[in-house]
């Protein structure tokens, strides 16, 4: 069993891969919001061997107009995101032309037993942290779930959190 992700709601679903032998590309519709879509086999594998290399979780900077879409793994303690530029200080240095983005906000990573707890923070940024639609004040902390939307400047990402696989087989 395979993993996708759907590009446009980020539902994630299995599928069984070895009913597509010599297959070079496979149709998808999503089970969530519908959307039909495609996708090669090297793209399913890139897809699986990604979320399988960032046991803290990790982040995907969707495609705005400022920016490409990129994904940038977590690691314990903080994590500064902002833009990138020449003596940036982030450590998830976005590649974007989004000026309104500076050192931004932070992501704080902790293991509590097996259980891995993210809080996220205004750093503070001259624009604010958004996360669900909602700012965050200069003192907040909000604890992020899985798929959680943050807003930086003009830039989304998107939160993955690691997850028992088991739960892709329901």
């Amino acid at each position: 069993m395979k993993r996708i992700i759907c590009p446009k709601c980020e539902h994630k679903f299995t599928f069984d891969e070895t009913r597509y032998k010599g297959a070079k590309n496979i149709a998808f519709a999503c089970p969530e919001c519908r959307k039909h879509f495609s996708l090669s086999v090297d793209e399913i594998e890139e897809m699986n061997e990604e979320t399988h290399s960032f046991p803290y979780g990790y982040i995907t900077v969707v495609e705005n107009s400022f920016c490409y879409r990129q994904t940038f793994g977590l690691k314990p303690g903080d994590n500064v995101i902002g833009r990138h530029s020449p003596g940036s200080e982030a450590d998830i240095a976005i590649e974007s032309g989004d000026m309104s983005m500076d050192r931004h906000c932070i992501i704080n990573v902790k293991t509590n037993g097996n259980n891995i707890v993210c809080t996220l923070r205004d750093n503070p940024s001259l624009t604010g942290t958004f996360l669900r639609q909602e700012i965050l004040g200069d003192r907040d902390r909000a604890r992020l779930c899985d798929g959680d939307i943050i807003t930086i400047g003009a830039t989304t990402l998107i939160v993955h959190l690691p997850e028992d696989e088991d739960e892709y087989f329901d």
